[in-house]
């Protein structure tokens, strides 16, 4: 089979990964089970308009809020629309928080408020607690992004400083009933971790993320520093915890995740590829170059293992994995995404690896929400015979600079935005050194 076969076929199977999520198609799937009509919907994340437009196109007339980043704004009939930013929160999405926080509280014991809750939440919808302003939340996110935190860990320190997350919203809400429908981005499919949980308890010990906030620094902020102490003695607005009677009158619908996206990517590749066998790959996490120069050397010794058993050299591999890993930013940083900076890393890794590797190899990793970080850029492909210039490889993910080198190289992902994010997937294939080109 033609090497550049293998483009194409991993090229479909990220795409109907991205298909299996479409945030659309899961929300009027839903809508068609939900027994009881809402009263008032607040949809909130990457995905916010387009779940709510979902909710209309199945008739319900309801209003309510829809807040969102620039990229899938949209107005929707009888919404009030918010556009705000992702990934450090703006004045648009303060505005847009505080709209929420009056309709919650108007809401009483008949009414059923529809959260549409997906990807982004934590940032798109800022609420600083009391003492809190928006600039120290801006201050906050901006040091979490560049912490090398994983997004559960992030997610429980700003659990800490909001008038929303950590089931608070639920709180406002109350005694309305609240059903909530779910798109997961995040590792394990946490659901205090899904925009940090607005109609969720808070699980994690609040001694742990005291812990986390000191070996990380963080309480060099300004804003940390002064609210630690009240954290730790309690008189802070803390997170709801489990059993609190707010969050007995929720019910709770995960629709899609990143499991959902890798078993369609899996089984597209699986129909292509009827005779390969399949890789046991971890999930995506941690630092992103450490994991792919990990997986470079493991893919390696798994076709070795494989030929060995089977005798047969030109023996080919496929696996699919997916999650979020983190790049620690420093003052070298350039432009790219974990998803890029995973790709070139793992090629430089092949390509270090000379004899020993694999003469048939491919990856692809990209975002589900069709952009990797701050780029264009889903996210991006090599092959074993693609260009490959290993001093340029090296200065660029020295400089966290994938863009620019995979943009020169014509090895960027493009895909359409799917206007929700449910993490990463990554696809590698490997073959022996009889498999044709």
């Amino acid at each position: 089979m033609p090497l550049s076969s293998w483009h194409a076929a991993a090229r479909a199977a990220f795409t109907g990964a991205l298909e299996a999520g479409h945030p659309r198609a899961v929300t009027t799937q839903a809508m068609a089970r939900l027994d009881d009509a809402p009263t008032y919907i607040i949809a909130i994340g990457k995905a916010a308009a387009a779940m709510a437009q979902a909710v209309r196109d199945t008739g319900c007339t309801a209003p309510g809020i829809v807040v969102t980043h620039d990229e899938g704004f949209a107005e929707i009939d009888n919404m009030r629309c918010f556009a705000s930013a992702h990934p450090v929160p703006d004045a648009r999405g303060l505005a847009a928080s505080e709209a929420v926080i009056r309709a919650a509280n108007e809401l009483g014991a008949d009414d059923h408020l529809l959260l549409l809750i997906s990807g982004g939440g934590s940032a798109l919808l800022p609420a600083p607690t009391d003492g809190v302003t928006l600039e120290d939340k801006m201050a906050l996110n901006a040091a979490l992004l560049a912490s090398g935190l994983d997004i559960h860990a992030m997610n429980a320190v700003r659990r800490l400083f909001s008038r929303l997350k950590g089931g608070r919203l639920a709180r406002l809400a109350a005694p309305a009933r609240i059903t909530q429908l779910l798109l997961s981005d995040v590792p394990g499919d946490r659901l205090e971790s899904i925009a940090s949980g607005p109609a969720v308890c808070d699980p994690v010990p609040l001694e742990q993320v005291l812990v986390m906030i000191a070996d990380h620094a963080l309480d060099r902020l300004d804003v940390v520093a002064r609210m630690v102490p009240r954290i730790a003695e309690g008189t802070a607005d803390l997170p709801l915890r489990e059993g609190d009677p707010a969050l007995r009158l929720v019910d709770t619908h995960l629709l899609a995740s990143n499991d959902l996206c890798r078993t369609a990517a899996t089984t597209s590749l699986a129909a292509h590829f009827a005779d390969a066998a399949r890789l046991d790959l971890p999930d995506l996490a941690g630092d992103a170059a450490t994991l792919a120069r990990s997986l470079a050397r493991s893919l390696a010794r798994s076709l070795a293992h494989h030929v060995s058993d089977t005798s047969s050299p030109d023996r080919m591999l496929f696996g699919v994995t997916g999650g979020e890993t983190t790049v620690k930013l420093d003052k070298m940083s350039g432009k790219g995404g974990r998803a890029q900076e995973m790709v070139l890393a793992f090629a430089d890794e092949m390509h270090r690896l000379g004899a020993e590797a694999p003469p048939r190899w491919l990856v692809l990793v990209g975002g589900t929400d069709g952009r990797d970080g701050p780029t264009d850029s889903a996210g991006a492909m090599i092959g074993a015979a693609d260009p490959f210039d290993a001093t340029a490889a090296a200065r660029a993910l020295q400089n966290h600079d994938s863009y620019t080198y995979l943009a020169a190289h014509d090895q960027l992902l493009e895909a359409m935005p799917t206007g929700t994010n449910l993490g990463d997937i990554a696809i590698f294939l490997t073959a022996g050194a009889l498999y044709e080109e």
